[in-house]
C-alpha cells in the first residue's frame, strides 16, 4: 500500500510521515543484523519505536489522512505479532473508521497515478486487515462497501514498484500484466469470511455437518473457480516460482498460494473428525483434500526457505504452519499407510523448522506453538476425538494470534473406524516405551526423522519440546 521509492525519496527529503518511519522501525528491527541491536532479542527491538508511532498516531487521531490510515494498519499489524489481539482490533478499527470518513473508495481525480494506486491499495488493506482482526475478536467482520463499486487495483505489482515517484497527472498507465497477485487475493477474501463464519456456526451447533457440507461445496466450488481463472504465469509451478522471483516477488507469489490453501485446509478441516456416524467415500475424499492443502502449505514453506527473496517471515504464516502441522499430526495418528505417515513426519518435522526460525522474530508465534502443544496434548488421550470442531477448535483455526483457554474436550467412542482408532492408541501407548528406550538427546531435527526406532507421537513430542525451548 506504500510505495517504497516514494516513501524513500521522501525519507532522504525528510518529509516522511514520522509515524509511518516509528512504526516500520518496528516492525522491521527483529530482521536487521545491525550491530546496534546486539544484545536485544529479535521479538523485542520493537518496543524501542512502536510507543514514539503510537504517540503520533493519538495526536493524528481526530485528522484523517491517507498517512493515518497507512500507520495505524500497520500499528495493528505491530499489535498482532505481539499477540495483542484487543490493541490490533483497536487500531485497525481506527484506520477503518479514518477511511470511512475520508471516503477512501472515492479515489481522488487531482493526484498522480501512483497517489491513486496508493489510495486503491490501502482501502484494500484496510479490508484485508478488518477481516482478519475481527475474526480474530470472534465477531464479523465488517468492509468499507460505501459507494460506487471501484476497480480494486489500476497497476499491477509490478508496474506499480516500477513507477516513478515523480510521475504526474496524465502520464500514460502501463499496458497491462499478469502479475495482479495483491487484486487476485482480494478476491479470496469474501471465501475466507464466509469459511471462518461457517466453522464457527458448526462449532456452536448452529448448523448441521449436513448442512455444513452443502454450503463447504459452495465454497470449495468459489476456491476452484479463482485457482481455474488464475493466469497460466501464475499457477503454482516452479517455473512461475522462479519467473516471479525475477519480478522481485516471490513473496507475493508464495504469499498468494499458501493463502489459498489455507483456506482450503480450514474449509476441510471438519472432515478430519473420527467421531462422524459414516465414513463415506465423499467424506474421504474431503478429508485427502484437507491433507494435500496442508502438504502444500508445508512444500512453501519449504520453498520460502530454500529459494532467495522468497522467505515468508510475518507472524500469520506461523499460524497456518500450525494448522498445516495439526494436519499432519491426523495422518501420523490415524493413518496406516508407510508412504503416507514417511510423508507426514517429514512435512512435520519442516514446518517445526520454519516454526522454530519464525518464532525468533515474532512473540505471538510462542502464542501458537503452545496452542499446538495443547491440540497434541488432546491427541494424546485416546478417549477424546482432538479433531472434533468444537468452540475452541474452531477458534484454533481462524484465530491467528488470540490466546484460547485449555481445551475441554468430550469423550467418544470410535464409530466404525476400527484401523485408525487401533493406529492412534498404538502410537500413543508405543511411543513412551520408544521414548523410554531411545533416550534421546537429539538437536537436530533430521536425526529425528530417520530414526526409526521413534515413534510418530515420540517424534512429535520431542520435536514440540524443541520448539517451545
Amino acid at each position: 500500500m506504500i510505495h517504497e521509492a516514494r516513501f524513500m525519496q521522501q525519507f532522504d527529503e525528510g518529509t516522511a510521515s514520522m509515524m509511518h518511519v516509528y512504526v516500520m522501525c518496528a516492525l522491521a528491527a527483529r530482521f536487521s543484523d545491525n550491530p546496534v541491536f546486539h544484545g536485544i532479542p529479535r521479538g523485542s527491538r520493537g518496543k524501542i519505536y512502536i510507543p514514539e508511532a503510537v504517540n503520533l498516531a493519538q495526536q493524528a487521531i481526530i485528522t484523517p489522512s491517507l498517512e493515518s490510515v497507512q500507520g495505524l494498519i500497520l500499528i495493528g499489524y505491530f499489535y498482532g505479532g505481539e499477540g495483542d489481539t484487543k490493541a490490533k482490533h483497536v487500531y485497525i478499527g481506527i484506520a477503518r473508521l479514518h477511511a470511512e470518513t475520508l471516503s477512501l473508495w472515492a479515489v481522488p481525480q487531482d493526484c498522480s497515478p501512483l497517489c491513486q494506486e496508493e489510495y486503491r491499495r490501502t482501502l484494500l488493506s484496510v479490508n484485508i486487515g478488518s477481516a482478519w482482526s475481527a475474526t480474530d475478536v470472534s465477531i464479523e467482520p465488517v468492509s468499507l462497501n460505501h459507494g460506487p463499486q471501484v476497480k480494486i487495483l489500476e497497476f499491477d505489482d509490478v508496474a506499480f514498484q516500477s513507477l516513478d515517484p515523480e510521475l504526474v497527472q496524465g502520464t500514460s498507465l502501463s499496458p497491462p500484466s499478469t502479475y495482479n497477485m495483491w487484486a487476485l487475493m482480494a478476491k479470496t477474501l469474501d471465501i475466507f469470511n464466509k469459511t471462518s463464519l461457517l466453522l464457527q456456526r458448526l462449532s456452536r451447533g448452529l448448523v448441521s455437518f449436513d448442512n455444513y457440507c452443502q454450503e463447504a461445496a459452495i465454497l470449495e466450488g468459489r476456491l476452484d473457480q479463482w485457482e481455474e481463472n488464475l493466469p497460466s504465469s501464475l499457477t503454482y509451478t516452479t517455473e512461475n516460482i522462479m519467473c516471479s522471483v525475477k519480478q522481485r516477488l516471490g513473496r507475493t507469489f508464495l504469499a498468494m498460494h499458501i493463502g489459498y490453501h489455507h483456506f482450503r485446509q480450514m474449509l476441510f478441516f471438519p472432515f478430519l473428525d473420527a467421531h462422524r456416524d459414516k465414513y463415506t467415500i465423499k467424506l474421504a475424499e474431503r478429508s485427502a483434500q484437507c491433507k494435500r492443502s496442508a502438504n502444500i502449505v508445508s512444500e512453501i514453506l519449504r520453498h520460502s526457505t530454500d529459494i532467495e527473496d522468497c522467505d515468508l517471515n510475518c507472524f500469520i504464516y506461523g499460524h497456518i504452519a500450525v494448522i498445516s502441522s495439526c494436519v499432519h499430526l491426523h495422518t501420523l495418528l490415524f493413518g496406516d499407510n508407510p508412504e503416507s505417515l514417511s510423508i507426514a513426519r517429514q512435512w512435520l518435522l519442516l514446518n517445526f523448522k520454519y516454526l522454530m526460525d519464525i518464532k525468533s522474530y515474532w512473540p505471538v508465534v510462542d502464542h501458537s506453538v503452545a496452542r499446538l502443544r495443547e491440540f497434541q496434548n488432546c491427541c494424546r488421550d485416546s478417549i477424546s476425538d482432538p479433531f472434533a470442531l468444537d468452540n475452541w477448535m474452531a477458534r484454533f483455526l481462524t484465530e491467528h494470534s488470540s490466546y484460547l483457554s485449555e481445551r475441554q474436550t468430550a469423550t467418544f467412542q470410535p464409530s466404525g473406524l476400527g484401523p485408525e482408532s487401533t493406529t492412534a492408541r498404538s502410537v500413543s501407548a508405543e511411543s513412551h516405551v520408544s521414548d523410554v528406550e531411545t533416550g534421546l538427546e537429539v538437536n537436530d531435527l533430521s536425526d529425528l526423522l530417520y530414526d526409526q526406532q521413534v515413534t510418530s507421537e515420540g517424534l512429535v513430542n520431542h520435536a514440540i519440546d524443541w520448539l517451545l525451548e
